[in-house]
């Protein structure tokens, strides 16, 4: 297996600078190009994107190894964010598209543009803590499978893993990744479906696993829901995990942004959004199944890499090692694009240099792309549990960015001295909390949001009212937006 598992990668690998290459002569001299593929992608290749990006290499290592150690209920951890992207497709789409925008930090400096649209830095300081963090969820997933596979150092996987990732997406932006993800949502697709029937047949089916859990008396991680608690289980999940994806990600914007009609943003965000609900079912049930096949003292983080190297046909087992690296990829290159638009279109174009070229800003979001990957490389070698990785940055963008985004939409009221201070207070609320441990039982996403919303209405009572053109720049019910259906 070690032989054809090298093999595949190469291969593998040669494939995506490949198809990068092909794309670069679209993207090498323009920033729209570059960052939204000129406002001309297609159906096909928004979904294929979005689902190359929604069911990663993390997602599924992770989610796995929490169904492993713990039931199937684990499936609504990472589910619930595809729960909340359904009000946000309905409340936000067609509405982001009227804006013509390329960041979130765009648009919140439409609505609150005073100090020089300062606004721009807590929203990408947010925005790069959601992306790096999971970046790092994303490298240190596929670490653990290159050290178990190849027997390398751990730190040395991580590496070559970003070198990979970060040169390719820096090569050719949204192009090259809306390219490569039609040849890995293939693979993706493939690679889970052959895991999951694998781990079925090992395990010895249904029946089997429901008399293994029998007799270890936990029946309950056969269940999605707990039945005792789902209504309280549920809520936990939205009303923490779920809040984040009300705003969408840079990355939706940049994909929304980059369509070629309202009808294809919207229903090309959607069917890969019912799809990607359906794929995690596959590693929740791949991990119930595993616990049968696997001993209960494998680390949980080990025990899918133990099942293909042990258990699968050599061939079998290289080609789903490969797939999982391809759902790894295809995930976090949209994260580090979108990191690397962050800094161009706010930091650099927004402050450094205004005048900024399309040369420059390709330049500059290159840059950044190899930057965040360095940070990802950062957190991956620091932080083992990949799932806590993931919630931690959702929790730190959550309390700087929800409110004053919801804000930006929905009230006319609030200013830019508000938001600032709401934004600063929530961030370092959040993260204080964290630190201490969460005193009280009380989540630190709640603390954060419950500061920001306070600070931000006692600093705007006190000081002056924004101007009715800044309000009308994104207020939900602008004449602006007449004549824009939230289902196009």
């Amino acid at each position: 297996m070690h032989f054809w598992s090298i093999n595949f990668s190469i291969i593998y690998i040669a494939a995506l600078f490949s198809i990068s290459y092909f794309f670069i002569r679209k993207a090498v001299h323009s920033y729209e190009e570059y960052n939204l593929c000129g406002r001309s992608l297609t159906f096909a290749y928004i979904i294929m994107t979005y689902l190359g990006t929604w069911v990663g290499g993390g997602s599924i290592i992770g989610l796995v190894g929490l169904s492993y150690l713990s039931g199937l209920s684990n499936y609504w951890v990472l589910s619930i964010p595809y729960l909340i992207g359904f009000p946000f497709a309905f409340l936000f789409i067609t509405r982001i598209r009227k804006l013509r925008q390329y960041s979130i930090g765009d648009m919140m400096a439409l609505r609150f543009p005073k100090y020089h649209e300062a606004v721009r830095i807590p929203t990408a300081i947010a925005i790069l803590i959601r992306n790096v963090t999971v970046i790092g969820m994303q490298f240190s997933a596929i670490s653990f499978l290159v050290v178990y596979v190849f027997g390398i150092d751990r730190k040395l996987a991580i590496l070559l893993i970003f070198i990979t990732i970060t040169c390719y997406t820096a090569l050719s932006g949204l192009w090259g990744i809306v390219g490569t993800d039609i040849l890995q949502g293939v693979m993706q697709a493939a690679g889970l479906i052959l895991l999951f029937v694998q781990s079925l047949k090992l395990s010895g089916g249904w029946t089997r696993a429901s008399q293994y859990f029998e007799s270890i008396d936990h029946t309950e991680y056969l269940y999605l829901l707990d039945s005792t608690n789902w209504w309280s289980q549920m809520g936990i999940y939205v009303l923490t995990i779920g809040l984040f994806f009300l705003i969408g990600d840079q990355g939706d914007w940049q994909k929304l942004n980059s369509c070629k009609s309202d009808k294809v943003a919207f229903w090309g965000y959607l069917t890969p959004l019912c799809a990607a609900m359906l794929w995690l079912l596959i590693p929740a049930y791949v991990g119930i199944f595993q616990r049968v096949t696997i001993p209960r003292d494998v680390s949980s983080e080990l025990a899918t890499f133990q099942m293909i190297t042990q258990m699968f046909s050599p061939y079998l087992g290289a080609f789903v090692i490969v797939c999982l690296l391809a759902a790894v990829t295809s995930s976090a290159d949209s994260f580090l694009l979108a990191s690397g638009l962050t800094f161009s279109r706010d930091i650099v174009k927004g402050f450094l240099n205004p005048d900024a070229s399309d040369r420059e800003l390709i330049f500059w979001n290159r840059f950044f792309v190899l930057i965040a990957g360095g940070m990802g490389f950062t957190f991956a070698i620091s932080i083992l549990n990949v799932i806590n990785l993931w919630i931690t940055g959702l929790v730190l963008s959550t309390s700087i960015l929800l409110i004053p985004y919801l804000f930006a939409w929905f009230s006319k009221r609030m200013n830019t001295e508000g938001v600032l201070t709401g934004m600063a207070a929530g961030g370092f609320s959040s993260l204080l909390w964290m630190l201490l441990g969460s005193p009280f039982g009380m989540h630190p996403i709640w603390v954060g949001i419950g500061i920001n919303l306070i600070c931000s209405f006692g600093v705007s009572l006190v000081t002056q009212k924004p101007l009715g053109e800044e309000v009308e720049q994104t207020y939900y019910w602008s004449p602006n937006f007449k004549g824009v259906k939230n289902i196009p």
